[in-house]
């Protein structure tokens, strides 16, 4: 009886974060979370920050599709080049691939920026430049308008 009720809390428990290719790419500068039908995703090269969250019972894959898609094609991280100039690597084709109907795959980065407006368009996806300076949080957020606009 009892390994019946374990079974079935766990079952029942969300998943803490959704496996894709955003954990497998970026390593520890990743962070996932997902609690109480919201999911949150933060990279965090430095003590600067670029935060994405989205509420919802498929709120995971969506918002992590959007944060690979806006490092890929939108971020100004000097890190990201690297990543950004390598639109072969196998991550980056199997995210771009998704969405291969609504954006066109003639450069990675471009189609990034596609995804980031397709799923902004489709989600309320809220997006934020956070820093930490000496010890306190600031958190400007980052207009997603224009990509759901398409402009």
């Amino acid at each position: 009886m009892k390994k019946i009720f374990a079974a079935l809390l766990l079952l029942a428990a969300p998943p803490a974060s959704y496996a894709h290719e955003l954990t497998s790419t970026f390593g520890d500068l990743v962070h996932v979370n997902s609690s109480r039908g919201s999911t949150t995703v933060e990279y965090c090269p430095d003590n600067t920050c670029e935060v994405f969250a989205l509420s919802g019972p498929s709120a995971a894959p969506a918002v992590q599709d959007f944060a690979f898609a806006y490092l890929l094609g939108v971020s100004e991280y000097i890190y990201l080049e690297p990543f950004q100039s390598n639109g072969a690597a196998p991550a980056v084709q199997a995210v771009l691939s998704r969405y291969r109907k609504q954006c066109s795959q003639q450069s990675a980065r471009a189609a990034g920026r596609c995804i980031v407006g397709v799923l902004a368009k489709r989600h309320p996806i809220r997006a934020s430049f956070v820093r930490y300076d000496e010890g306190e949080r600031n958190v400007v957020p980052i207009s997603l308008a224009g990509f759901r606009d398409g402009t």
